[in-house]
């Protein structure tokens, strides 16, 4: 009985470190949620939207085609009987990437809803940008990611302050403002809340709801076409030429 009742306190105790251990990867899991979205939804923008965009700026115009036929530039060519290295850019993701980066180190220690509200944004920006014709997506795509980095230099900044004017002694703040040790302090306490809220507010509200109506004001700015919602210039040309 007692070798039984080893090995069951064994079992019943490996039972418990298993679950323990589970249920921190969990909650891990769930609190990087939010950079776990962010570099998802940044995995298919560099992989499809960008290689879209970037193939299109690297096609080039082949001289023994007919007008208006493109094709892309080979990684190789010769003249001459001379390889001439002609490697493809890669800028549209290298964008993505360094706006990326910088996001999450603004995000990191970031209490919520802050962490989420720029998932969302990488989320919203994505969709819309898959939404719109062909042509516009270069627009959309810069500004999708012009907006995400405002906000993370936004969210950079803040902290910076925060953590700089946390640091101030009321006779560093009497310094600072040329005044004495009383006032400082009395400004202390009146405007480092004030200030607070008002960032607070800034990265809550403000920002975000910029980023949003400005990409709702984008994906809207055109009727939609009857025929065919999709086209862009490109297609519409295409159609025009072909038709019977």
């Amino acid at each position: 009985m007692e070798i039984i009742g080893a090995i069951s306190s064994v079992v019943t105790t490996s039972m418990i470190y298993v679950l323990n251990g589970f249920l921190f990867i969990l909650y891990w899991l769930a609190d990087i949620l939010p950079i776990i979205t962010s570099l998802c939804f940044a995995a298919v923008l560099v992989f499809f939207v960008d290689n879209e965009v970037q193939n299109r700026a690297n096609f080039r115009p082949n001289r023994e085609s007919s007008y208006g036929d493109v094709v892309p530039v080979d990684s190789t060519r010769v003249y001459s009987q001379r390889a001439v290295d002609l490697r493809k850019p890669h800028t549209a993701q290298v964008l993505t990437l360094i706006v990326l980066g910088i996001w999450i180190v603004a995000q990191i220690g970031m209490a919520e809803p802050v962490p989420w509200i720029g998932a969302i944004m990488w989320i919203a920006g994505t969709i819309v940008i898959f939404a719109m014709p062909g042509d516009m997506k270069i627009n959309m795509l810069w500004f999708v990611k012009t907006g995400i980095a405002i906000y993370a230099i936004l969210v950079i900044g803040s902290r910076l302050y925060l953590s700089y004017t946390a640091q101030l002694t009321a006779e560093q703040w009497a310094a600072v403002i040329g005044s004495t040790t009383a006032t400082a302090t009395t400004v202390i306490s009146n405007t480092r809340g004030n200030v607070t809220t008002m960032i607070l507010w800034a990265l809550w509200f403000v920002a975000p709801l910029g980023y949003f109506s400005l990409l709702l004001q984008k994906l809207f700015v055109n009727p939609m076409a009857l025929i065919n919602p999709l086209a862009g210039a490109n297609d519409v040309l295409k159609q025009l030429r072909q038709r019977n």
